[in-house]
């Protein structure tokens, strides 16, 4: 009845308009279509930012911009395009991956937020959902692991690697690890925090880290453990339970690279190889992503105020000088500070930098007050858990996908919505 009633009262709220119910079935059924590829979440982000432009406009809700996040958006992608317009590859920097409306994200992210507000349903109903697609997406994993094949016979991209549903695509671990830290900020937000409601989030969390751990996907996994890190850092209530749930995730994976040599090769000597090949030691990344690294600085040594041209990378690695060993060159570099220093320069680089340092600082003040115990100046913790999820995705010393892509762009500005909600739309 607890997964029904929310669906229930969505569907028999009569204050509802057609819109905001229309538009609210396609926020919710986000979890379920990014299973499906980059089209499907794609359009329903599109469809939904479009929406929220059009509605803004005809009833002037400007206060949904008057935001710093949405100024400095809104300036990086007119940027963006200005330097296309300049790029000695005009129509691939604009349209390679949709790079010329990529303004469209954070119209997606005001529109979760307007649409939070006018329909209280939607956190329950996107909680339920993603809570089925992670089951669904582990179980499915999990079968692929032992058996070979997942249940639409979809083979291993590598002994060592799962794709799951995703096909051919190695991102099964992102998706687990991307939706669980959101869907444990929603379980803490909406509903009572009981001993029963904590144990589950944090079996939740227990389960996907080692689903994760089994999919091969390191960053993935990095992502995961640095949230459950900052569980411990500003949950006290959780603290306990988290620890024991560390303590249960260490034992089934130790227990895992005992029984299984092939997990233990990738992810322990594998990984260990590989950090102690780079120039600069024991940092997560390997040296095949090194070398793109190496490549993406080179073009903006060349370029240093305004890069090569939006989404151009992939170009402008095939040039002689900007070549590194045999692999450096791929459709982006891995990084995205990275590959806005490459494509866009020092001056798109700031964009992205002062996001990082301006959730680091919300963070930063927070652990502050709780060290000195002063509740009247800590963020509430269901509100603040949208802080953490950014700081986490946007977290600078570790491989990503490409800035533009709009699967991963999907995951990244789902809890941007939340968080403008709550620390711009609550004041």
């Amino acid at each position: 009845m607890n997964f029904i009633r929310p669906f229930k009262l969505f569907i028999t709220d009569k204050n509802l308009s057609i819109d905001i119910v229309f538009f609210s079935i396609l926020l919710i059924a986000i979890p379920i279509v990014l299973i499906t590829g980059p089209a499907l979440p794609d359009i329903f982000l599109s469809l939904i930012a479009f929406y929220f432009l059009v509605i803004s406009i005809l009833k002037k809700k400007w206060y949904y911009y008057k935001n710093p996040l949405v100024y400095g958006f809104l300036i990086f992608s007119i940027y963006g395009i200005i330097r296309s317009l300049f790029s000695e590859n005009l129509i691939e920097s604009l349209t390679n991956e949709g790079s010329v409306f990529y303004f469209r994200y954070i119209f997606f992210a005001m529109g979760v937020w307007y649409l939070l507000d006018n329909n209280s349903h939607i956190s329950k109903c996107l909680l339920i959902v993603s809570i089925f697609c992670l089951t669904l997406v582990c179980i499915d994993g999990l079968y692929q692991y032992f058996v070979g094949i997942n249940f639409f016979g979809n083979e291993k991209f590598h002994v060592d690697r799962l794709t799951g549903f995703f096909g051919k695509e190695p991102i099964i671990g992102r998706y687990i690890s991307f939706l669980s830290i959101f869907t444990f900020a929603l379980i803490y937000q909406n509903y009572n925090k009981t001993k029963k409601t904590m144990i589950s989030s944090i079996l939740l969390l227990v389960a996907c880290e080692v689903i994760v751990f089994l999919t091969g996907e390191r960053a993935a996994l990095f992502y995961v453990s640095l949230y459950a890190l900052l569980i411990l850092i500003f949950i006290p209530r959780y603290r306990i339970y988290r620890i024991i749930g560390l303590f249960i995730s260490v034992i089934i994976i130790l227990g895992i690279l005992q029984i299984n040599p092939t997990a233990k090769s990738r992810m322990v000597d594998t990984t260990i190889e590989q950090v102690t090949q780079t120039k600069i030691p024991y940092l997560p990344y390997s040296s095949h992503h090194e070398e793109h690294y190496v490549s993406a600085l080179k073009m903006f040594i060349d370029n240093p105020l305004f890069g090569v041209g939006t989404n151009t990378f992939r170009i402008e690695c095939k040039k002689p000088e900007y070549k590194y060993k045999k692999r450096s060159c791929s459709s982006h570099p891995h990084h995205i500070y990275l590959q806005t220093l490459a494509e866009l320069g020092i001056v798109g680089f700031l964009f992205l930098a002062t996001f990082f340092l301006y959730i680091s600082i919300i963070g930063i003040r927070q652990l502050f007050m709780i060290i000195k115990s002063d509740k009247n100046k800590q963020i509430p913790f269901e509100y603040f858990l949208y802080a953490m999820i950014l700081f986490v995705y946007w977290w600078p010393i570790i491989p990503h996908m490409s800035l533009y892509n709009n699967w991963n762009n999907v995951l990244l500005m789902l809890p941007m919505g939340y968080f403008m909600k709550y620390f711009y739309g609550n004041k």
